[in-house]
């Protein structure tokens, strides 16, 4: 939780980049920087269903989540300095047993704390642009997608025609990312370079002026370079800022990081999102059993109480 902090994103809006936080189990978050109870609060709401393995009654609460979300991109942004940018990542898969409510209320939150962008991730985000819309700063704030395939970008811009609203930059995001990948156990068989080429070619086809940002295996500055010098907008990285001291990651993990060589590195189906991640082999994920915690939490749930993480533990 919380390993994209505020801290790295402000060094690199300080520094003149673009610096993401995420929303990504936001209350947990907020409790932690501002010493607020919404974790607490919702345990002791829902502690009745613990042993239940029907969730469909643990909800969240909508006011309190517009709360969590303004607090932690709020203050963000007040401590923001520099010529750069901070946006927040908003990962669709977490569904939160209301999908559409509960992602509006997130995007819709972090606008009004004058984030400078928001970036969709984990999900194709069909009906993301609808959801805000009407949001007053729509068409101000700077909006943007992650995919990782031609076929996802069309359908996302097909789907989001009707808002008359094109996104602002496309992160294209290759087989090499670290954590969840947006493909399947063939991934080997894509390439980075590859991927861009194929949009950028379509996209000139179309006459359509989107920065291309690609993502997922930029090791090096050689690597920056050699997309940069072939069109690129910019360029992503994030598994290189994990070892940094404005990471949330503890230091343990991150002495790990630096240890491990290629071949301590795997990608493996254990994640019950259905999506092949890519881990260190010792991580403590594998095999540990850890009991979902969905009255806490239950980010995963989906629009009817289900959750693959609970499937996976029964």
């Amino acid at each position: 939780v919380d390993i994209s902090t505020a801290e790295l994103a402000l060094v690199a809006a300080r520094l003149g980049g673009i610096g993401h936080i995420s929303d990504a189990m936001v209350h947990d978050v907020s409790d932690r920087r501002f010493d607020t109870s919404y974790i607490k609060e919702k345990t002791r709401q829902y502690k009745y269903n613990i042993n239940n393995s029907d969730k469909s009654e643990v909800k969240f609460d909508l006011a309190h989540l517009a709360e969590a979300t303004r607090l932690h991109v709020g203050k963000t942004m007040e401590a923001k300095q520099g010529n750069g940018m901070i946006f927040v990542n908003c990962m669709e898969k977490l569904t939160m047993n209301a999908p559409r409510e509960t992602l509006q209320v997130r995007m819709a939150s972090a606008l009004d704390a004058g984030i400078d962008g928001i970036t969709l991730s984990a999900g194709l985000h069909l009906g993301s642009f609808s959801l805000i819309e009407d949001h007053p700063r729509f068409r101000d704030a700077k909006l943007g997608i992650i995919v990782s395939s031609l076929r996802a970008l069309q359908l996302f811009l097909k789907k989001s025609a009707r808002t008359g609203r094109l996104p602002d930059y496309v992160v294209v995001e290759g087989p090499l990312a670290g954590g969840h990948l947006g493909f399947g156990m063939d991934w080997a068989q894509y390439d980075l370079a590859t991927i861009v080429a194929e949009i950028r070619a379509w996209m000139q086809a179309e006459q359509l002026d989107i920065p291309l940002i690609p993502a997922g295996g930029i090791f090096t500055g050689s690597d920056a370079v050699g997309f940069l010098e072939n069109g690129a907008g910019a360029v992503q990285v994030a598994t290189r800022f994990t070892v940094t001291r404005e990471c949330g990651l503890p230091e343990k993990v991150q002495q790990e990081y630096f240890k491990a060589s290629e071949q301590d590195i795997e990608v493996n189906n254990i994640s019950p999102t259905g999506y092949p991640m890519r881990m260190l082999k010792n991580t403590p994920a594998i095999g540990s059993g850890i009991r979902p915690g969905c009255e806490s939490y239950g980010y995963l749930l989906d629009g009817n109480g289900n959750c693959s993480y609970i499937t996976a533990y029964n």
